[in-house]
């Protein structure tokens, strides 16, 4: 695992660079799990990426950035801090979500991935004046 740090840098920059699929498919082991706020959401590359094209194609590709990230090579565990601004499907305005990815990594692959979040921030409600009228 002593390319661990680069193999993490090399994910982020697909995703980065909105080719999050090529990322799952390079990077994620066969038989990855995918945890959203510690319930198993998805089980597999297949449904991972499935469930990714899925999401891009109801609202577009997200702006991501990882703010922060760390390796360690003796566990096999990396973790990205993640900013994803996108659009709402349903109404359009701009959604703000931040998140932490936790990976485990085995011979190369991604074979967990658990992601911690609270909510979404609506920033079209940034944009709106306040007129001195109460609510």
């Amino acid at each position: 695992m002593e390319d661990l740090r680069r193999r993490l840098d090399e994910f982020v920059g697909l995703v980065e660079s909105g080719r999050s699929v090529e990322a799952m498919q390079r990077f994620y082991a066969e038989d990855v799990m995918m945890f959203e706020n510690r319930e198993l959401s998805r089980a597999g590359r297949d449904a991972c990426i499935a469930y990714e094209r899925e999401q891009l194609s109801k609202s577009g590709r997200p702006h991501l950035k990882a703010t922060k990230r760390a390796a360690d090579p003796q566990t096999g565990v990396s973790f990205i801090e993640w900013v994803v601004q996108f659009r709402s499907p349903s109404s359009g305005r701009p959604i703000r979500l931040e998140e932490v990815a936790v990976q485990k990594w085995s011979n190369g692959e991604i074979i967990e991935e658990r992601f911690y979040y609270e909510g979404v921030i609506d920033q079209g409600d940034e944009d709106d004046e306040d007129d001195g009228a109460p609510a």
